[in-house]
């Protein structure tokens, strides 16, 4: 009963540090928007802030996970404390080098302090989650299938974070890896989901994912015009951001969207039914 508690206490610790780490990057974002750059506005660095916020709202959530199931006396595989973990340390260790940069403008001396104070909760929340794995006392395996939930619901949560902020290439790389898949999937075993799945359900899902497959056939095509285009228009009149170049973002977005849906869709029809 001891180590359970201890084992708790240690996460809950880890995840107030990291909601405590979140708050300092918010903190960063309007000096990092308006005084990183002289006498301009920094996007560059406002949209890395909030990848680094939406990564680690994303973690808390896998600690919440974790929590709520200790206090239902469910078994959490140790594989889903270690991603957090380790996403943690790389993260942080990442950071270090935006907080060293922010320290040689004394300007924004304050942007970097902050830096490091948000570095410092993010390492020290993955060494005690760390301590937390090897204090974790063995639950009868019940419905340990919640540990091995937790871990790939992180793990496609990251997935579409890194489609949706890096649409290109990672987004277009996952998407096209994932419509692959699919279709090799379907010419081996002719069904998307699991053969126990309830029939109106796999009908609904199946009506999804071919709508979403429609979509990603139309955007991809569309995105690779538009992008072309620009290039070669670009290339001749020397413009930026041309009619074409709204249409290729748009349609990549667009692609990525759909199948982000798309692996939501297909996941969810592999559930194991309850």
């Amino acid at each position: 009963m001891k180590t359970m508690q201890k084992h708790s206490r240690l996460l809950l610790i880890a995840a107030g540090l990291l909601l405590l780490s979140i708050i300092l990057l918010l903190a960063i974002v309007p000096g990092a928007y308006t005084k990183t750059l002289p006498d301009t506005h920094n996007t560059s660095a406002l949209i890395a802030v909030s990848v680094a916020i939406v990564i680690r709202l994303v973690l808390l959530f896998g600690y919440v996970l974790i929590l709520k199931s200790i206090r239902k006396n469910k078994d959490v595989q140790g594989g889903g404390y270690i991603l957090i973990g380790v996403l943690l340390l790389t993260f942080g260790l990442i950071d270090t080098d935006s907080a060293f940069a922010f320290l040689d403008h004394k300007n924004i001396l304050n942007i970097s302090l902050l830096m490091f104070a948000s570095i410092f909760c993010d390492l020290t929340a993955a060494v005690l989650t760390f301590i937390a794995v090897s204090l974790k006392p063995t639950i009868k395996r019940e419905q340990s299938d919640s540990g091995k939930k937790l871990l790939n619901g992180l793990l496609t949560g990251v997935g579409i974070i890194v489609m949706l902020f890096f649409a290109f290439p990672w987004g277009i790389i996952l998407s096209l890896v994932f419509w692959i898949y699919m279709g090799l999937n379907v010419r081996k075993q002719h069904s998307f989901f699991r053969p126990d799945l309830e029939v109106n359900l796999a009908g609904k899902l199946r009506k999804r994912l071919k709508a979403l497959l429609s979509v990603a056939i139309i955007s991809f095509p569309l995105a690779v015009f538009g992008i072309v285009m620009h290039n070669v228009q670009s290339a001749q009149t020397g413009t930026e951001e041309s009619f074409y170049f709204f249409v290729g973002i748009i349609a990549e977005y667009c692609f990525v969207l759909a199948s982000a849906g798309g692996i939501l869709t297909f996941l969810k029809g592999r559930q194991k039914s309850e």
